[in-house]
């Protein structure tokens, strides 16, 4: 180094600041870039395991004319302390005298992927009606923050609907009922069985046995005269 011209021992030390500034530069962006991509992986690992409760109005399997009110978690985690507000009040087709309860307006733990279902009533009752949905639960089980989900359900979706045939999990339900149904006629009536055991054969062998000997008899008898 004590070769170097002054000047050119200069430009060296400059040289070797504005590296190391460089250096400090990219090691800081490069912390920047780290940061924020471990928070963005954070929120969408948070965001992928959420639970999210919907509430749906759809057709009954045995009955297109009937709906049953369903519930479910279509999140990735479990929905605690559910609470659920339907505007106006949905009508209950089981209410005999009186307004009968709506089910599952308050549900304690529903596991992801996991869903309840209930008969509500008939499609007369619901036709052209307008739902405002809100539902509310929270995270974890010892959480305070609950989240919430509301939009509103339009019995219109379910107008002009039409099925063609039946559900074959149904039919197969209905003609194991009629089995069912036909076993337990068949059971309560009394049935006459003719068993044929080894004693009958025995008994046979004996008559067969007897009637020779008779025939044998019969024709000595019959050479001696």
């Amino acid at each position: 180094m004590s070769d170097l011209e002054p000047w050119q021992s200069l430009v060296l030390g400059v040289g070797g600041l504005l590296g190391t500034i460089a250096t400090a530069i990219a090691t800081f962006f490069l912390w920047r870039v780290t940061l924020v991509l471990a928070k963005e992986t954070t929120r969408m690992a948070e965001a992928s395991s959420q639970p999210h409760v919907v509430v749906t109005l759809a057709p009954n399997r045995w009955s297109a004319r009937h709906f049953n009110l369903h519930v479910d978690n279509t999140g990735n985690a479990t929905a605690y302390d559910i609470s659920v507000t339907i505007t106006p009040p949905l009508p209950n087709g089981e209410a005999r005298g009186g307004d009968a309860k709506i089910p599952f307006e308050t549900i304690s733990v529903l596991k992801p992927g996991a869903g309840l279902s209930s008969y509500l009533s008939e499609y007369q009752l619901l036709k052209g009606k307008t739902f405002e949905v809100k539902i509310s639960w929270l995270k974890s089980s010892s959480g305070e923050t609950r989240e919430e989900n509301s939009y509103i359900l339009r019995m219109s979706d379910h107008e002009g609907v039409s099925w063609l045939g039946t559900d074959p999990a149904m039919d197969v339900a209905q003609h194991l009922k009629k089995m069912e149904k036909s076993l337990a006629d068949i059971s309560r009536k009394h049935i006459q069985v003719d068993v044929y055991s080894a004693i009958d054969r025995l008994h046979e062998k004996r008559l067969a046995a007897r009637e020779r000997r008779r025939w044998k008899r019969s024709q000595e008898e019959a050479q001696s005269d």
